[in-house]
């Protein structure tokens, strides 16, 4: 198996669990994870959680837990898909770090909503969690984007 798919079977996997997870938020009553991750107010936050009382806050911390196993996941693949696209143009070879813009992004995105589930800075750890969340979302859209279908630098079209 190549390692692109090596990496979209993990992901799938991992994407399966996370789905698990959400799920079980929304059966407790509140949003799923990315509306909480997009809070970006102690208020809201606050209403999120409460509405998923004490079993969606638990699936809620699961997932929070799991999501840095899912980012490294998520990060290879799209790292992967970036260094094929780039190959493919010759260009540098450097240009998969950027996935790692994503993972850190959700990295501290993790660990500020992991101290919102605590009661810890609530407002200043939505606000960098959503701050986070949407520095992630952007750059792997834009990544996505590059892999799938780079803009044309020399007229050419996406192959």
């Amino acid at each position: 198996m190549n390692r692109v798919a090596a990496a979209t079977v993990v992901f799938g996997g991992y994407t399966a669990v996370m789905m698990r997870l959400d799920g079980r938020m929304r059966a407790a009553g509140g949003p799923g994870i990315i509306a909480f991750e997009l809070a970006g107010t102690a208020a809201r936050a606050e209403r999120i959680t409460s509405a998923w009382g004490p079993d969606g806050r638990r699936a809620a911390r699961q997932s929070m837990w799991l999501d840095f196993g899912y980012m490294t996941s998520y990060g290879v693949l799209l790292g992967l898909l970036i260094d094929r696209r780039s190959r493919r143009q010759g260009r540098r070879a450097w240009l998969p770090v950027v996935a790692a813009v994503a993972v850190a992004a959700d990295a501290v995105e993790g660990v500020a909503l992991l101290r919102v589930l605590d009661g810890r800075e609530v407002a200043v750890n939505a606000r960098r969690a959503r701050v986070a969340a949407i520095s992630k979302f952007a750059t792997i859209a834009l990544s996505l984007g590059y892999a799938a279908c780079p803009w044309p630098a020399s007229g050419r079209t996406c192959r």
